[in-house]
């Protein structure tokens, strides 16, 4: 990310960092600042106050999905792996 901005980190006026789009959207929405996020991972549709605005150039992430070896799994975590699994099937990219 901070190649693609080509800027120095320390001149940057980052006033917070998050783990949870949900939790930083609801201070972009007090006016505290802009969330830089994935699209599609909370609602900026429709009567939102929200809004999604791409990087140019683009810029991409790549993401994984891992779990343990082992793992007992509930009913709903093995549906989840199994929609998984089918969305992926014929993707180039591996699942491991």
């Amino acid at each position: 990310m901070m190649a693609w901005l080509q800027r120095d980190v320390s001149k940057l006026n980052i006033v917070m960092t998050y783990d949870l789009i949900f939790n930083a959207s609801l201070f972009v929405k007090k006016g505290i600042g802009y969330a830089i996020a994935l699209d599609k991972i909370i609602n900026t549709t429709g009567d939102s106050e929200l809004c999604f605005r791409p990087l140019s150039p683009t810029l991409e992430a790549g993401l994984c999905i891992v779990w343990k070896r082992y793992q007992v799994f509930s009913r709903a975590s093995k549906e989840f792996l199994r929609l998984l699994k089918n969305e992926w099937e014929g993707n180039p990219m591996p699942l491991v």
